[in-house]
């Protein structure tokens, strides 16, 4: 497994990261193998959320059985708008959902807090000052924007820059092989991928920010359950991806996953960990056997010319 370190985060962060937006967490299931399979690869990062059903629940009571917090990274994320895709970005709104996320995960902090959107009719000014504030307290560690833009993220830590506060250090949107060509849920997330995204893609290679990228094999359609001669038939957010450069992205992938004998999973996530940007992949995933494959992952290394034809660059 590969490592980084984040700035206010204690320990090295594992490159890959055990999503849990899927079923087997947001159920409030048992997800004890799940996360003992991740951390036996050397997967020590859990990204979770307080829209995603009870998965804090879920891994709040593994935390308590296993008594390892110690061992993982906690991600979480707050301030996700409400129906109608009404913002909720303040500081009483953060202050509600991370005081719930600590009890339901049973610790006293997170490593890294996440505004889960962002609303940009707010001047970034007292959002800077706020997740400071929650920094000071001890209750999070590393913080930045989930689906914010590069523009904004700069923004915000221009702000901190000039009042002698911390800025961001980490973001999340989306980023992929793959080609983002809407919005799949249609209330403001963001993607970096696509020719449109050159310049955020150049800034955040630039100023080194770790990227937390979200939905990275693109809703399973890069994920090796979707054959490239056999395209279409998709239903619900992968129609985000329905797209001919897609497919032929994924043709690509399973040509070379054939020369590697890897799966397309792990050529789709080393395109992420060998590219310009510090990219840390989420996946989420509910067997076990899928979690030791895409942790593979980490030890393939692409070469500049195998990166650029799988993105179809001459």
């Amino acid at each position: 497994m590969r490592y980084d370190t984040i700035p206010f985060v204690d320990k090295p962060v594992s490159r890959l990261v055990l999503g849990t937006a899927g079923r087997a967490f947001s159920s409030g299931g048992e997800v004890d193998e799940l996360v003992e399979t991740a951390l036996s690869c050397g997967i020590n990062c859990l990204d979770t959320a307080r829209v995603y059903g009870r998965s804090e629940e879920a891994i709040g009571a593994w935390l308590r059985r296993s008594d390892r917090r110690k061992d993982v990274v906690l991600l979480t994320k707050g301030c996700h708008p409400v129906a109608g895709f009404v913002p909720r970005v303040g500081a009483r709104q953060a202050e509600e959902d991370l005081r719930r996320s600590l009890d339901l995960l049973g610790t006293d902090h997170v490593d890294i807090y996440l505004l889960h959107r962002d609303n940009p009719l707010l001047p970034v000014g007292p959002i800077v000052e706020f997740l400071n504030k929650l920094h000071e307290e001890g209750r999070i560690g590393a913080f930045g924007g989930s689906n914010w833009t590069a523009r904004r993220v700069a923004e915000a830590n221009a702000y901190a820059a000039a009042h002698g506060l911390k800025g961001f250090t980490v973001t999340s949107p989306h980023y992929s092989l793959g080609i983002q060509t809407r919005d799949p849920w249609g209330n403001g997330c963001k993607t970096i991928t696509g020719e449109k995204n050159r310049d955020q893609r150049q800034w955040y290679a630039q100023c080194g920010m770790p990227v937390f990228a979200w939905s990275c094999l693109c809703d399973g359609v890069l994920s090796g359950k979707v054959k490239s001669d056999e395209w279409g038939g998709f239903q619900g957010s992968q129609k985000a991806y329905d797209c001919p450069e897609n497919r032929e992205r994924l043709r690509r992938c399973e040509e070379l996953a054939a020369e590697k004998n890897a799966t397309v999973a792990q050529i789709a996530l080393s395109w992420l960990l060998c590219g310009p940007l510090k990219v840390f992949p989420i996946v989420s995933v509910s067997n076990p056997e899928r979690i030791r494959e895409n942790a593979a992952a980490a030890d393939i290394v692409l070469t500049p010319e195998e990166a650029a034809r799988l993105a179809g660059n001459p």
